[in-house]
């Protein structure tokens, strides 16, 4: 890590140069490698990439670390020995390793931390690692045909003659030893105490047998779709790339619905055919199921990572991308981090998606981790979105060409749908006038009401959006003018239903009021008071929320087939694939839910999408709360017209005339990024500059403000000696008490991200900046809630 500090260590301490060290980085919020020396009966098994098991601090505490690096010498005189290797498996490669020193360096997080987050849990546990017993003759191949002749029992010249047919240190499995000679392994096991056989006992790391055979037959391949000319041109730009093996940014701008999916797979067949592997990352894991299937129809061996599977499957996944079985990898944000040998092309499917994203420690962004893996391995990157991230559009636009002259930074646009069909019509409706002559409270429009009447009298299907969970968004005392607020955080809790089927019945609507309150930051869980707990006066249910919709639909459309899609209903991986498998087949006729069902879905049967609030997250006190709007309604607005029907998009706002709503009605997404990059400009925000947020927490408020001025001085202290660096707070977070926390945040704000990782750096060499959990750094925020 020297190149992260200003200064370079003094000589090294020269120990006895017959005795090895290994600088470990143990899995600890320790930011410091550390030296131990290697016991003399492991020096020819330890390598560079374990898991290694260490003793740590006075007492000596057993700790799990990964080896960095093996050496002759340390800084230190005296050195702890090394306890055991907890994993003869190489688990990391120099590539990766590369990968996680600048991830360390950049998102300002101890290497170990960023280590544990490259392996998953159930490799460094082993999960599913059976053992296999392997037979060995004690005596050189040569000398066999001697032994054969000179037993005196057939079964024991059977059990030799099989080791002519292997190499001269392979071993053979003792089942199948057994049935070769035809004997038994009880058998086998008294020739070896005999002396004859050794047997072996090993981790069995072969392949599962779900991985000898393609995961989705190809015996029956869709046929060869016909290329539209945008997307020829596509890979007129990618295939050079992809054969010369050079390092590219692609920044593939389509149209919901051009065909920016079968661009990613001609790219990967060629991948393939030269003998190398890709990863395609999606943003949510309730993209990998379809995303999954579409692959697995084109490719033999496609191997998916997210955390869905089980630690089984994850593991034995995981296996089979390391041996370079796998031609594929599909997963969500850690997929970046596959362990793939030979690695020919990075996919990034939705790059704006801000849960890539990691929220904790190392809090990386996958798609710039991604960026930066393709460096390393000197492979092209593809990002692909509709709706670009304004920091990637204005960096594809901006960045200035390599110093040989070619372009790293590469704008691939694709303006039209892959179908002569055009994009969906959107419909705009004031919410302000639409139900003003009815009465009681209507979530869905009538203008919304008829087309769902009229899509499926049709025979066709529906999307509704509406990104908030929950019945009502918050419980209100009218009388002392408060909505009731987590007890642990400074939000209105959200009332929760039961998931009990509502129905007309006095009993079942009183079971409709008699669900819960939920905390959808610290999670928790109180009931719904009959009355205001301060004043005793009824409370009255505001906002909305997806459990409100699907109550109102089951009142108006008591014959519809329809799914909620939410995190609440969504607790596993299989219950998306069950979901968006009965809506693919016809079983339902509508989906409703939060983003999850806003992006990558593919269904030609929808027809209709409709959005019921389209300004939810417009007044949010985030910077980039317009931008996501802009991304979630032209996302969702995409998923209708994408088969041989038009598609129609009914939008229902309260802001009908602000300027983000009008431009997602057009999808004039050049027009949207140019108005607000000028916004974003004139702010001296992102993309225009870099940032830092460092959030401090204490569940004592004057402890905290004394934390905060502490740390804020050190970071004037530090701001002095690096130019161009603006300091902002401390002050409270937008949120400022989360889980009994209270929360306040500094934001560090510089044209340029080098001034900030060297002011990082700075304060890093105080060795005691990120130590506790007081204190969090985000590089790159994506947001300031």
């Amino acid at each position: 890590m020297q190149g992260l500090f200003a200064e370079l260590p003094e000589p090294p301490f020269v120990i006895d140069p017959h005795r090895l060290v290994a600088t470990v980085a143990v899995e600890q919020a320790i930011d410091r490698d550390l030296d131990y020396a290697v016991p003399t009966q492991l020096h020819t098994l330890i390598r560079i990439g374990q898991r290694v098991r260490v003793p740590l601090g006075r007492s000596n505490r057993s700790a799990f670390g990964y080896v960095v690096d093996l050496k002759n010498h340390s800084d230190f005189a005296k050195l702890k020995p090394l306890t055991e290797i907890a994993d003869a498996r190489t688990l990391l490669s120099a590539k990766l390793l590369e990968l996680a020193r600048w991830m360390c360096r950049y998102y300002c997080t101890p290497l170990g931390t960023v280590l544990e987050s490259l392996i998953p849990s159930a490799v460094k546990k082993r999960v599913g690692i059976a053992q296999v017993t392997l037979v060995y003759p004690t005596c050189p191949k040569d000398q066999l045909a001697h032994d054969i002749a000179a037993a005196k029992r057939g079964k024991s010249a059977a059990v030799l003659k099989a080791f002519l047919t292997v190499g001269e240190t392979e071993g053979i499995e003792i089942h199948h030893l057994a049935t070769l000679a035809q004997t038994t392994t009880a058998t086998l096991r008294k020739l070896a105490a005999g002396g004859l056989l050794r047997l072996a006992t090993h981790d069995d790391f072969s392949l599962p047998q779900v991985f000898s055979a393609p995961l989705a037959s190809p015996s029956s391949p869709p046929a060869p779709l016909i290329l539209n000319a945008d997307q020829q041109s596509a890979l007129d730009i990618l295939l050079p790339q992809l054969a010369a093996d050079q390092f590219a940014v692609n920044l593939l701008h389509g149209i919901t619905g051009s065909g920016k999916t079968e661009v990613y797979l001609r790219c990967i067949e060629q991948v393939v055919r030269s003998g190398k592997q890709a990863i395609v990352l999606v943003p949510e894991i309730a993209l990998t199921p379809q995303t999954a299937q579409r692959f697995t129809q084109r490719f033999a061996n496609v191997a998916i990572l997210h955390s869905g599977l089980s630690a089984t499957d994850r593991h034995a996944y995981w296996r089979a991308i390391a041996s370079g079985h796998s031609q594929v990898v599909i997963g969500a944000r850690s997929a970046v981090f596959a362990p793939v040998p030979a690695l020919g092309l990075l996919v990034i499917d939705e790059e704006h998606e801000s849960s890539y994203k990691q929220e904790t420690a190392p809090r990386y962004h996958a798609r710039d981790v991604a960026i930066k893996r393709a460096q390393i391995e000197n492979i092209p990157v593809l990002l692909g979105s509709a709706t670009p991230s304004l920091e990637m559009f204005h960096r594809i636009h901006d960045a200035p060409p390599q110093t040989d002259g070619r372009p790293q930074y590469h704008y691939i646009h694709l303006p039209t749908r892959a179908t002569a069909w055009q994009l969906p019509k959107v419909e705009l409706v004031d919410m302000k006038n639409a139900n003003r002559d009815r009465h009681g409270i209507h979530l869905l429009s009538p203008r919304l009401e008829d087309a769902l009447r009229r899509t499926f009298a049709a025979g066709n299907q529906a999307i509704l959006l509406l990104n908030r969970r929950g019945y009502s968004s918050y419980v209100h005392c009218p009388s002392c003018d408060q909505p009731i607020r987590c007890k642990y955080c400074d939000v209105s809790m959200v009332y929760h239903r039961h998931a009990a089927p509502v129905n007309h019945s006095p009993l079942a609507r009183y079971a409709a009021v008699s669900g819960q309150l939920q905390c959808h930051y610290c999670l928790a869980v109180n009931t719904l008071p009959t009355a205001c707990p301060d004043c005793g006066k009824k409370l009255s249910l505001f906002g909305l929320g997806t459990q409100r919709v699907e109550e109102e639909l089951q009142e108006k459309f008591p014959d519809l087939t329809f799914a909620r899609v939410d995190s609440d209903t969504m607790k596993h991986a299989r219950d998306y694939e069950r979901v968006l498998g009965d809506f693919g087949s016809g079983k339902i006729q509508m989906l409703m839910g939060t983003q999850m069902i806003a992006k990558g879905l593919d269904f030609p049967n929808v027809t209709l999408v409709g959005i019921i609030s389209g300004d939810t997250a417009l007044m949010l006190p985030d910077f980039r709360a317009a931008e996501r709007t802009f991304q979630l309604i032209t996302q969702v607005a995409g998923r209708a017209g994408r088969g041989h029907k038009p598609g129609n998009v009914v939008l229902q706002t309260f802001m009908p005339d602000d300027p983000t709503i009008r431009a997602a009605i057009t999808q004039d997404y050049t027009g949207f990024a140019t108005g607000e990059l000028i916004h974003r400009q004139q702010a001296h925000m992102p993309p225009f500059s870099r940032m830092v947020r460092i959030i401090l927490r204490d569940n004592d408020e004057k402890r905290l403000e004394q934390y905060a001025e502490q740390i804020g001085q050190k970071l004037r202290d530090a701001v002095a000696a690096v130019p161009d660096i603006t300091l902002q707070g401390p002050m409270p977070c937008a949120i400022s008490r989360i889980a009994g926390y209270h929360r306040q945040q500094i934001l560090l704000v510089s044209p340029f991200a080098t001034h900030l990782q060297k002011l990082l750096a700075i304060l890093r060499k105080h060795g005691d900046f990120l130590r506790g959990d007081r204190l969090a750094i985000d590089v790159d925020p994506v947001s300031l809630l």
